[in-house]
């Protein structure tokens, strides 16, 4: 794994960091929806907030979803900046797998601003378009392997259950620091549907990494198994944060303890920390080197 990075040319590093933002801006956009739609017991301000996040993220993503087409072209033309716009290779890229993830991708942003739209036909657009940029990342990399429809779906319930938990972070941060009772029922309610999450998590990522590897000790020799382990890790740290602040954070925020809004924010920074050690992971495992199930076989 650390020979595959210190092999990298500052292209590949400039497509990671790219490649985790667009993770990064996407999840918000997609998060930032269905936690407004979800959350019930957050407040009006707060939704309101949360939304204009939301619209802001999808804005970014897509630049950044764009941005990553002359990268790819780039890469393809031998890593020099003049093939990042080669009128014969851009329109190749643009029909690619990643070309079509990117396409699939800006049709679920351009719905997130539909949130705004009165009533419910607004909410149930939006929705629709959160799940769209999560399936928008089905359609190239891992899996794309066999059996494609069951890692596609696996990865799209992976991606819907992360972007949830991403879009609560910044209401609870920020209601923490305004009102610790009014974050703590968010807490309670977030909790009780971060359970389906967790599990969801926990279901697709484990028969994922079945699928992709058949053989976890071999797979662990590989660059691949190794950068998966660490995002293991991070996962399975961020899992025992969020038992915590349910189990005991958030009956400490309903008390209203003095000191449980500030550990409340202090956990959410390290979750922050934690998903984006994972979002980084996941860029560098898809930048670098082979999918499992190539290497070990």
């Amino acid at each position: 794994m650390l020979d595959a990075l210190a092999k990298a040319d500052s292209l590949t590093w400039i497509a990671i960091v790219v490649k985790s933002l667009v993770y990064a801006t996407s999840l918000s956009a997609a998060g930032g929806i269905l936690s407004a739609v979800a959350l019930r017991s957050l407040p009006q301000g707060e939704r309101a907030w949360v939304i204009r996040l939301a619209v802001a993220c999808a804005v970014a993503a897509a630049l950044l979803s764009l941005a990553r087409l002359p990268l790819r072209a780039s890469f393809l033309m031998g890593g020099t900046w003049q093939g990042a716009f080669d009128p014969m290779i851009l329109p190749m890229v643009a029909q690619s797998p990643l070309g079509m993830s990117i396409a699939i991708r800006l049709v679920g942003l351009a719905l997130v601003p539909a949130i705004l739209i009165p009533g419910r036909i607004g909410p149930a657009l939006a929705t629709t378009g959160a799940l769209i940029i999560a399936m928008s990342f089905t359609f190239r990399g891992h899996a794309l392997a066999d059996p494609r429809v069951i890692l596609g779906l696996l990865l799209a319930v992976h991606l819907v259950a992360i972007a949830f938990w991403i879009g609560a972070f910044a209401p609870l941060y920020r209601l923490a620091d305004q009102n610790g009772l009014a974050a703590g029922k968010v807490a309670h309610d977030f909790g009780r549907l971060a359970l389906w999450g967790v599990g969801a998590l926990a279901v697709s990522g484990s028969v994922t990494l079945w699928l992709l590897t058949k053989d976890l000790i071999a797979a662990l020799g590989t660059a691949y198994g190794q950068m998966f382990a660490l995002k293991l890790a991070a996962f399975t740290a961020l899992i025992g944060l969020a038992a915590f602040n349910k189990l005991r954070l958030t009956p400490a925020l309903l008390r209203q303890d003095p000191d449980a809004a500030q550990r409340l924010r202090r956990s959410i920074v390290l979750e922050v920390a934690l998903v984006a050690l994972i979002l980084l992971t996941t860029a560098t495992l898809t930048t670098i080197s082979a999918p499992l199930m190539v290497e070990v076989r």
